[in-house]
């Protein structure tokens, strides 16, 4: 539990440090890129952590992660305070957006919190990391978290660095590493942190979207006074919905048909082949 809230106060944080530099570099959008704001400034932060580790300018530990974020402060500020002739009214526009679009705030800071931890509680019903490619994904984490310098050193292959594209992974290590957790609680909250990363980036999609139609039918650009219908950031919803659950109902499907529930027909008309406890549970054999 306490590993679960240290990653989302780290994230949420940072994509509160990283929302001015969103602000500046989308203003196009109507959510200004406050939905994509956690998920800009792991990929700067982590850029810059692997790009100074790289070219040992700093090292695979506390300080070399700490160093970066400041610089990523920095970056933001300067997106703030750059030309000072215009940086106050810079200012007053991100509060006084901040202040119209507190519904929409809300709406995407709810968002991010339940995906978050409806993800990591599944995880942890289920936190096994011995199928699939889950022990290599271990073993690069672990191997991270190990190594003074990049490109990490192999943990299966002595003497030698990762031959794999491993940069999600330095995220990954680099958040446990700050928050001190371990390289197998980080892969769960990792998966975890990436479904809710979704939500609120395919929400924020759709908003945009949406608010674009909206200006073209009203004939002006709306987000000038932010000023939107309320509807839009309710429909937007239906992005994480159709994006996370709906695309994938197997899971939900077989839970429905290992409690006996549906009757013979309904499975045959369904057709998932893919539902092994089929037989036991309806009677019914999926052709093959």
């Amino acid at each position: 539990m306490s590993s679960f809230f240290a990653w989302y106060l780290t994230v949420t944080l940072l994509g509160w440090l990283t929302f001015p530099l969103a602000f500046r570099l989308f203003p196009a959008l109507a959510d200004r890129g406050y939905s994509l704001s956690r998920a800009l400034g792991l990929l700067v932060w982590g850029y810059l952590f692997w790009l100074l580790t790289s070219l040992g300018l700093s090292q695979n530990d506390a300080g070399g992660i700490l160093l970066t974020l400041i610089t990523l402060g920095g970056l933001s500020a300067w997106s703030v305070f750059a030309r000072q002739a215009s940086a106050e009214n810079r200012r007053a526009q991100i509060a006084k957006w901040l202040k119209d679009q507190r519904s929409l705030v809300l709406h995407i800071e709810i968002l991010f919190f339940i995906a978050f931890a409806f993800l990591a509680f599944v995880r942890a019903s289920n936190p096994e990391l011995t199928s699939a490619e889950k022990p290599m994904e271990l073993m690069f984490i672990n191997a991270i978290l190990r190594s003074p310098t990049f490109p990490p050193r192999d943990a299966w292959l002595s003497g030698y660095a990762i031959s794999y594209y491993y940069f999600g992974y330095v995220i990954t290590a680099m958040l446990a590493k700050l928050t001190s957790v371990p390289g197998t609680a980080a892969h769960n909250l990792m998966t975890a942190l990436i479904f809710a990363l979704g939500a609120i980036g395919s929400y924020g999609i759709l908003y945009n979207l949406l608010s674009r139609h909206h200006e073209l039918e009203s004939g002006n650009q709306v987000w000038d006074d932010f000023q939107l219908p309320k509807s839009i950031s309710r429909l937007s919803f239906l992005a994480p919905l159709f994006l996370l659950l709906v695309s994938n109902l197997e899971g939900f499907f077989e839970v429905l048909n290992k409690r006996g529930l549906g009757s013979p027909e309904f499975w045959k008309w369904l057709d998932i082949k893919e539902l092994t406890t089929l037989p036991a549970a309806t009677g019914w054999v999926p052709d093959r």
